[in-house]
């Protein structure tokens, strides 16, 4: 059984890393389709290896309340600890990584009953999402230029390019999105809840779970802390990718 386990360790670990060859992958999303429990436990895994990706010492402290969340989980099988246990040895291994691990949990224990600032809410949990604009899918010119420029983190040009295609197309909502994004990025906190919040207010459409999470953030960031914790409150009770990081935010909010 133990060989098992450790087989299907090693499996899922490949799968994650892209490591899988052609037929493998096949082979793999083949079995995860008709073993609902397992392809809880991939994606389970999946954001334990997201959350281990960060290596600031304040995202590290919130990544070990996120990942003990995850392993507390009731899905949470043997073989996600296992998962885990494999991901902390790889990166035990980097001697800097190391070094800044055991800090961080120093830290994460010392300080574990001190506030947390909005600000550090904010680092902690904000990262810009990424561009889904797929090359060869539009020919609008301004449109592929924005996100190139967006791509390269040269916000400040991505925001002037989407405001130019919003005079012209106010309801295009991919762009609508990212220029939230770009907004966050160049300190207009306030500018990008209109878009986030236009968003939110369209049911049915791809960028609303995303939207509402930024806006809870730039509520955050604002200090309007009664309408973070709302709009938190409101993901943590649905099915959202976002529910259990607005589960943690909402214990940290001060009302």
């Amino acid at each position: 059984m133990k060989n098992i386990e450790n087989s299907l360790v090693a499996l899922i670990d490949r799968k994650i890393n892209n490591e899988l060859t052609e037929d493998e992958l096949r082979n793999f999303d083949e079995l995860l389709g008709n073993d609902p429990a397992l392809d809880q436990e991939v994606r389970l895994y999946q954001e334990i290896d997201e959350a281990l990706n960060e290596t600031d010492v304040i995202d590290l402290r919130s990544n070990l309340d996120n990942i003990y969340q995850f392993t507390q989980r009731p899905e949470s099988t043997t073989i996600v600890r296992s998962l885990f246990r494999s991901k902390l040895h790889r990166i035990a291994a980097a001697a800097f990584f190391l070094v800044l691990l055991f800090g961080s949990i120093s830290l994460y224990f010392m300080n574990a009953d001190k506030p947390v600032t909005n600000e550090n809410l904010f680092r902690i949990y904000y990262q810009p999402d990424a561009a889904l604009l797929i090359r060869g899918q539009s020919e609008d010119k301004m449109l592929i230029e924005g996100f190139q420029k967006y791509e390269t983190r040269d916000y400040t040009a991505a925001l002037e390019l989407f405001n130019k295609i919003l005079d012209q197309d106010p309801n295009n909502i991919p762009v609508q999105f990212y220029a939230g994004i770009s907004s966050i990025e160049t300190g207009k906190y306030r500018n990008a809840l209109k878009p986030f919040n236009n968003i939110v207010n369209q049911n049915q459409n791809l960028y609303q779970d995303k939207a509402k999470w930024y806006a809870g953030l730039c509520y955050l960031k604002l200090n309007e802390n009664d309408k973070a914790y709302d709009i938190f409150k409101e993901i943590s009770n649905s099915n959202s990718a976002y529910k259990y990081k607005a589960k943690n935010i909402i214990k940290s909010i001060n009302r």
